[in-house]
């Protein structure tokens, strides 16, 4: 049983691993409560939805450029300076946001606070996933994908909630206020120093070499002595530095290495079709109106069932890392899940909906644990922040893209059938992209620890 369960080992044995594992979780938190508490506080100021739909593309905006340009910086700065710095300005964003929402009542500091809020979230986080790896041993990485896992999770499902409970109870101040005291007590964690080479990169975003440094000589029978480069022919003092990389470049070398590296590049794909099947949650209300009457009910156990899945799932990842074929396990799963989501949308009863997404939010779960650690493993240490933002940022358009897909499907074959005909398709794209991506389907758990 123990070997079917989620390692918790890296929270038990690795302080500096828990410490930036908390700070995640309640990061995510903070996240959940700001994206269910602006529209909120914005809609009972300006009772408009124009305004609130401003507000809110402006944070979404403000993610994707945090991701992108947040993975630049990891592969450029002191990953864990980064993550201490950028979650400082997140808890003072929360600050801001409650001395706003309490004293000032401005939208258009809100939304400038937001998109602030959101730069610097989705930069910290993108930093915490790069630095990741040099603080936990690899071989590990299962459960840490698994644990990140069901904290996103619960975040996404348990902070919205809690944040309208307290809106409704109290108000919007009291919701931010929250955010910035946790914001403040966790960044006391993030301040403990991790053990020395662990969590530390240099300025191009890979760990220090360990060889000699410079005017060190060099092996026996080379030029290399005193002050001169690899070739002997100029002195390393003499030698300009190399200029640095702007950020768009910087950002196209890592799409460069996502798209030339055969796994890495597959899991892009993978993960481009799987998150497409979030559009699957927009014909959720109108699946139940024309199934169901409408139960406003019926609607939130959907969601819970799908939430409550996924961290099922998580938690039963334990077996994943014994996985002979990682790649393939994850492209069937991906099929599997879509045909879960089929599978509700055919059922008969609110009961076998339930059970059906469920199992689907499991399938999710497994995918993204598999998912998160091929990446990790597969991509070099300066490139973890680059890659890292570009899945994220990807994540967030696969399923913008579903969701608008969803709706065109939801239009033409109705309101009840919707659900079930758009996951059948979705998975019969999963099915034909799994057959295209052959390095994925081959990859192997021994190549990989080979590598490693």
């Amino acid at each position: 049983m123990a070997s079917l369960l989620v390692d918790v080992s890296p929270l038990r044995e690795d302080r500096t691993f828990r410490n930036l594992f908390v700070a995640r979780t309640i990061l995510l938190f903070g996240v959940g409560i700001v994206a269910v508490t602006v529209p909120l506080e914005v809609y009972a100021r300006t009772g408009s939805t124009p305004v609130v739909g401003m507000v809110t593309a402006i944070e979404s905006a403000a993610f994707v450029v945090g991701y992108l340009g947040g993975g630049v910086l990891a592969d450029r700065v002191d990953r864990w300076l980064l993550v201490r710095v950028t979650w400082l300005v997140s808890g003072t964003t929360f600050a801001g946001l409650a001395v706003n929402a309490a004293w000032i009542g401005s939208t258009p500091l809100t939304a400038a606070l937001v998109a602030a809020n959101g730069l610097s979230g989705a930069t910290c986080i993108t930093a915490m996933l790069a630095v990741t790896p040099s603080i936990v041993d690899r071989a590990k990485l299962h459960a840490v994908g698994a644990l990140n896992t069901v904290s996103l999770r619960l975040g996404a499902v348990v902070a919205p909630a809690v944040g309208g409970i307290v809106f409704a109870v109290a108000s919007a101040p009291w919701n931010y206020t929250a955010g910035a005291l946790a914001a403040a007590a966790t960044w006391v964690l993030l301040m403990v120093a991790p053990p020395p080479g662990r969590g530390r990169t240099s300025a191009a975003g890979s760990p220090p070499p360990a060889g000699p440094g410079p005017g060190a000589p060099g092996p026996p029978g080379t030029a290399e002595g005193p002050g001169a480069d690899a070739t002997g022919d100029r002195p390393v003092a003499d030698r300009p530095p190399e200029p640095a990389e702007s950020p768009l470049v910087a950002l196209r070398s890592g799409a460069r290495f996502a798209v030339r590296e055969p796994v890495v590049s597959g899991v892009m794909v993978a993960g481009l079709v799987g998150m497409i099947g979030g559009g699957s949650f927009v014909l959720v209300p109108a699946f139940v109106e024309a199934r169901f009457g409408g139960s406003s009910t019926v609607v939130g156990l959907m969601y819970s069932a799908l939430a409550a899945g996924v961290v099922l799932g998580s938690l039963g990842s334990g077996w994943v890392r014994r996985s002979p074929r990682p790649g393939r396990l994850l492209l069937v799963l991906m099929v599997a899940c879509y045909a879960c989501y089929a599978l509700a949308g055919a059922a008969p009863t609110v009961a076998l909906v339930l059970a059906a997404l469920v199992a689907a939010g499991a399938t999710n779960a497994i995918e993204e644990v598999l998912r998160y650690t091929l990446l990790q493993l597969r991509t070099p240490d300066a490139l973890l922040g680059r890659v890292n933002s570009l899945f994220a940022a990807q994540a967030m358009t696969g399923a913008a893209i579903g969701a608008v897909v969803a709706g065109s499907v939801g239009g033409v074959v109705g309101d009840g059938d919707a659900l079930w005909v758009y996951n059948t398709v979705t998975g019969l794209v999963a099915a034909a992209t799994g057959l295209l991506l052959g390095p994925l389907r081959r990859v192997t758990r021994a190549s990989i620890e080979e590598e490693r």
